[in-house]
């Protein structure tokens, strides 16, 4: 039934109880994991005193620790796992690696960290509930609070 699945992680308590889900739902069917890791382009700090680029530049680091996370609780659990770091609008950027590696599901956290990127990730469960053409897997409230 699923030969890739597809996680969204952004390092947050949802994210990693997606994360396991994930990991969980790919060994049960044999599947791959594909984790990716969504960098806004666009950030509430654009027009602020802070540099946007510091900003990204942490937001990237922050992506890059949460996609290695993704992969060493995969392979942990003896499943095959690939990453991607992208960046732009989350919801377009996760359907379209959705897309382009033939994922059979995708599993996304309800929300993300906290205040914008919350606003941010909870926005991009609703849109993915909206337009991906295969099943989303949203993770979030009790099942969160386990992950920690």
């Amino acid at each position: 039934m699923y030969d890739t699945v597809l996680v969204a992680t952004d390092g947050s308590s949802d994210a990693g109880a997606a994360l396991a889900h994930a990991v969980e739902l790919a060994a049960s069917a044999g599947a791959t994991l594909q984790a990716v890791s969504v960098v806004e382009t666009r950030t509430a700090y654009d027009n602020a005193i802070i540099d946007p680029e510091e900003v990204r530049k942490n937001l990237r680091a922050d992506a890059r620790e949460a996609l290695e996370r993704a992969r060493t609780v995969a392979e942990d659990a003896g499943v095959e796992c690939h990453t991607s770091l992208e960046e732009g609008p989350p919801p377009d950027r996760i359907l379209a690696v959705a897309e382009q590696k033939g994922a059979d599901a995708v599993v996304v956290g309800a929300t993300g960290r906290s205040g914008f990127k919350r606003l941010v990730l909870g926005s991009t469960a609703e849109r993915l509930l909206e337009s991906a053409p295969v099943p989303v897997i949203v993770i979030g409230g009790k099942q969160a609070a386990g992950a920690d």
